[in-house]
């Protein structure tokens, strides 16, 4: 099973990343940055966790879920102070592979944790295994920050 170890180390932040962005995608995801206001309880709670659990966000720049999610967890890595490393660019393949993205120009984690779609939101504990993954949409919570620190939280509760 991959871990954290399998993630590149000199990946940038979603803050970093969005600002880097072509032009043609860069506007939605800052207004969605400017747009959104996450809960500050659950922000609160996320900054006490910090330094036990590392989040990883696998996207493609051009989808609609990443350009929701990915700017809050930017607002969530500025407010913790703990970078949310940003493996952004999947794209497609060509018609007729049997893969769902190309890699590369498509992160090499995108294979290495199986990803298949964008975005995928992968938690890993202090020990770099991964607790958890949130893919397209959370599904439990009302927001993608309640999803993480449910995540967080239910995987403590499981020790």
């Amino acid at each position: 099973m991959p871990t954290l170890d399998d993630i590149q180390n000199d990946a940038i932040g979603c803050t970093e990343y969005i600002e880097s962005m072509t032009q043609m995608y860069r506007g939605g995801f800052l207004r969605q940055k400017q747009e959104y206001s996450p809960k500050q309880e659950i922000l609160d709670r996320l900054k006490t966790y910090s330094n036990d659990f590392t989040i990883v966000a696998v996207f493609a720049d051009w989808c609609g879920d990443a350009r929701r999610a990915i700017p809050v967890l930017a607002l969530v890595e500025e407010y913790t102070g703990k970078k949310i490393t940003a493996l952004g660019g999947m794209t497609k393949p060509s018609y007729g592979s049997s893969k769902f993205w190309a890699v590369p120009p498509s992160p090499q984690e995108v294979d290495t944790f199986e990803i298949t779609s964008s975005p995928t939101i992968l938690i890993f504990n202090k020990e770099g295994k991964e607790i958890g993954r949130i893919k397209t949409k959370q599904k439990m919570t009302p927001t993608i920050e309640e999803e993480v620190l449910k995540i967080i939280e239910d995987s403590l509760v499981s020790k």
